[in-house]
C-alpha cells in the first residue's frame, strides 16, 4: 500500500512528537503493509503551522537517512493545506508543496462550515491546471448533512481521500456512515492513514478495518484506492474521477 496522508515529521505540527515517535509510526506502518508514505504536515496560514519547505525538506531527509538503515519504506513531502484564497500565492512561493511535486494537492476544509468561498478557490486550482484531493470528506458536517454536495466537487474535476479508520469509528457515527456511503457509491479515489501518533487505533485494528472495507467494495477495487492511484500520484500520472477523465 501507499499512503497519501500522513503526519510522520516529527515536530512540525500535531503529528510525531520525536524523531523516535516518527519512526516508530513508520516501523508500524511498515509492518502492516506499507511501502511508500507521503509526509503531509498541516499547512494552516495564520497558525502555528506553517514551516517552510527548507525546514520539511530538512527534516524529511533526517527521517530518510535513518530509514535507509531499519526500515524498508520510502518517504516523500507534499502537505495537507487548509483552504485558503492566497493558495496560489502560497504555491508560487514555495511555503506549500504538492504531492510530491505532481499536479495532485491534498487539501481540508472546515469541520463544521462550508466556506463561502470555498468552490471559487477550487476553480482557480483547476483553472491552474492542479489536481485538489478533498482530505477526509467524510468529517465534513455539511456533507454529513447533504451528500449531493459530493458530486459537485467531483464534477469540477476533484478528488477525494477518506481516512481508514472511519470505518471503525474513529470520528463518530456520521462520519462512519458517510464514509460507507461513499465507498459503496464509489465516491472515493483513495484511501490513507492520516496517521498521527503511533499509538492509532489503526495499528490495533488494520486486519478488521481491511476486512470491513473490502467487504463493501471487493479486493481489487481496494488495491486501486491503496495502491494503483496513490502509485498515479507518485507519479505524476492521470486518475479517472467518476465525472471526468484527465
Amino acid at each position: 500500500m501507499i499512503d497519501i496522508h500522513s503526519h510522520i515529521i516529527n515536530e512540525i505540527d500535531d503529528g510525531a512528537r520525536s524523531l523516535e515517535e516518527s519512526l516508530s509510526i513508520l516501523k508500524k506502518l511498515s509492518k502492516i503493509g506499507f511501502t511508500d508514505i507521503i509526509a503531509t504536515p498541516h499547512y494552516i496560514s495564520g497558525s502555528n503551522y506553517v514551516s517552510n519547505n527548507y525546514t520539511k525538506n530538512y527534516k524529511l531527509e533526517n527521517l530518510a537517512y535513518y530509514l535507509k538503515k531499519e526500515i524498508p519504506i520510502n518517504v516523500y513531502l507534499g502537505n495537507e493545506i487548509f483552504i485558503d484564497p492566497d493558495i496560489i500565492h502560497f504555491l508560487k512561493r514555495r511555503e506549500i508543496t504538492t504531492l510530491n511535486n505532481s499536479k495532485y494537492i491534498l487539501v481540508e476544509f472546515p469541520v463544521s462550515r462550508q466556506m463561502n468561498e470555498m468552490m471559487d478557490i477550487l476553480f482557480l486550482l483547476r483553472s491552474k491546471d492542479y489536481i485538489p484531493i478533498i482530505a477526509h470528506p467524510e468529517r465534513y458536517i455539511y456533507l454529513q448533512e447533504n451528500p449531493k454536495l459530493i458530486d459537485e466537487f467531483l464534477k469540477m474535476g476533484c478528488l477525494f481521500q477518506g481516512n481508514f479508520s472511519n470505518i471503525v469509528k474513529k470520528y463518530g457515527t456520521n462520519a462512519k456512515k458517510l464514509f460507507i456511503y461513499m465507498l459503496k457509491n464509489n465516491k472515493y479515489q483513495f484511501l490513507a492513514t492520516d496517521i498521527h501518533h503511533d499509538g492509532d487505533i489503526l495499528f490495533q485494528k488494520m486486519k478488521l478495518i481491511e476486512h470491513k472495507i473490502s467487504k463493501i467494495i471487493g479486493k481489487e477495487k481496494y488495491h486501486e484506492l491503496t495502491y494503483n492511484n496513490p502509485l498515479k500520484v507518485l507519479k505524476n500520472e492521470n486518475i479517472k474521477s467518476p465525472y471526468e477523465e484527465y
